[in-house]
This record gives structure tokens, sequence and C-alpha cells, in this order.
């Protein structure tokens, strides 16, 4: 029951901050001693927690739901220009449509690269 609801805490994590699947897992395993004080009851979790590699797909598409991947890099679509901060940001912010750092290189005749 409490390795369901650990697992459970780190999908919704995953989903929620488009975290990568391997940092997820790994704070989810290292909060098994903080959250369960006796150590036959932390031996019980991690035998009933499922492998990383067993959920590993399965994080991977929570967190597309988050991330949007960029089909042509050279042809970034414009809402994925902007930061995160600035897509959440209100309408009269100061981080309003915030762009990312973009990098042509020198002269400005390189291929585009997004930095975030």
């Amino acid at each position: 029951m409490e390795a369901r609801q650990l697992d459970r805490v780190m999908r919704e994590d995953v989903r929620a901050t488009g975290k990568r699947p391997r940092d997820a897992f790994t704070d989810m395993m290292t909060t098994i001693p903080k959250k369960f004080k006796a150590a036959d009851t932390q031996a019980e979790v991690v035998l009933q927690m499922p492998s990383f590699q067993s959920v590993r797909r399965q994080l991977s598409r929570h967190r597309a739901e988050r991330c949007t991947p960029v089909p042509d890099p050279l042809n970034v679509p414009d809402q994925l220009r902007v930061t995160l901060r600035g897509r959440e940001a209100e309408d009269d912010g100061l981080y309003k449509d915030e762009r990312f750092l973009l990098y042509s290189g020198q002269g400005g005749n390189g291929p585009l690269k997004y930095y975030y």
C-alpha cells in the first residue's frame, strides 16, 4: 500500500513538473527512509517498489505530456520559444512572453541553438 502511494506521487511529480524519470525515481527512493523509520518497513516498501527499468517508459510518457518534443529544431513553434515562466506570467507581468536565449553563432549565420 505504501509503495503504491509513493509510486503515484512520483508519477504525479513527473506529470506536474516535467522532472526527468531517473531524477524522479531517485528522489522517490531517497524519501523512503524519511517516511518510514523502521528498517523492516523500509525493506518491505523497497521490495514492493517497481524497478526503474520497469517504470522508465511510463514515466517518460508522463513527462512527454508536460514537455512537448520539438519535431524540427530549425523550425521551433512560437509557443516553445517562450520560457515556462513567460507562458505562466500574468498578462501585465514583467516576464510575460519571456523568450529563450537564442544563439546562432558568430556573425549570425550558424544554426540556432536554444538555451533554457
